[in-house]
């Protein structure tokens, strides 16, 4: 097995791994190392089936059941009657920001792609919070922000704010400074789809604060664009890293999905399932 930088800001690629075999003691601690260092895998497997990934994803912790069916797979797709987040383009996010306990880590299986490849971009919310100015850290380990999400209309092309919410959709608030377990290091815990605010701050001082954060975030150089083929798997730390994706085009996009956590969206909303 050999780990190689993807790019300066984030991700690791994995090669001469046979992921319908049961990894061995040592390559399961060298994946969880890289996971660590990197934030996210990338893994060429064509055929991969629905249990190697539920298997390789397990290598780095519980993959949460989120449909209660036993399968705890999902599809991203835009062709299938089961398919989740269909539609439309998606703002930098971190899954269930908006919830008591955001999702650990997330796995994406290419099963079918458009012909220009429907790019993902990652973000790396641990590096950025590095770059930053250490009298701003300073100032920000104290601070607190809150994320929301709108599960009726589920658009993620949009920065939810208090005035676009129904009442009764889910809210949380954790720190700016966001110690991820995995890492056991701070991220910059605010994205541009679900943070409402910085609570500390009236709402002018919290856009104003949120659009430098963002700036240094969402800098060219703090991002990584993958360009989908069949077979690739994708295995990232949602903690860490934030990911987006453009308007994807017409033709058939899937890709099968596995969350890597102890709870999903429907154990901590009330009355939501899929």
């Amino acid at each position: 097995m050999r780990i190689s930088m993807l790019s300066p800001a984030l991700g690791a690629l994995v090669e001469d791994i046979d992921l319908a075999e049961s990894p061995t003691s040592s390559q399961a601690e060298a994946l969880r190392a890289a996971l660590v260092k990197y934030h996210l895998l990338h893994v060429h497997a064509p055929h991969l089936s629905d249990a190697d990934q539920v298997r390789f994803s397990q290598i780095f912790g519980p993959v949460h059941d989120e449909r209660g069916d036993g399968l705890r797979t999902q599809y991203v797709s835009n062709i299938r009657e089961d398919g989740i987040i269909r539609e439309g383009a998606l703002l930098f996010h971190s899954d269930l920001a908006f919830t008591p306990e955001p999702v650990p880590g997330l796995s994406l299986y290419a099963m079918e792609i458009p012909r220009g490849g429907s790019p993902t971009r990652f973000a790396n919310a641990e590096r950025a919070w590095r770059l930053l100015d250490p009298d701003l850290r300073g100032r920000l380990r104290e601070m607190h922000a809150r994320h929301a999400f709108d599960l009726i209309t589920q658009r993620g092309d949009e920065r939810y704010r208090y005035v676009d919410l129904p009442d009764d959709q889910p809210q949380a608030e954790h720190p700016v400074a966001f110690v991820n377990p995995r890492t056991r290091e701070p991220v910059l815990y605010v994205n541009e789809m679900q943070t409402l605010r910085i609570l500390e701050c009236d709402l002018a001082g919290s856009d104003a604060l949120l659009g430098e954060l963002f700036a240094v975030l969402y800098a060219d150089d703090n991002v990584y664009e993958h360009a989908w083929s069949p077979g690739d798997l994708l295995l990232w730390d949602n903690l860490s890293l934030q990911h987006a994706r453009g308007v994807p085009t017409e033709e058939p996009r899937t890709l099968r999905r596995t969350t890597l956590a102890e709870k999903g969206v429907a154990d901590q909303v009330a009355n939501f399932s899929y």
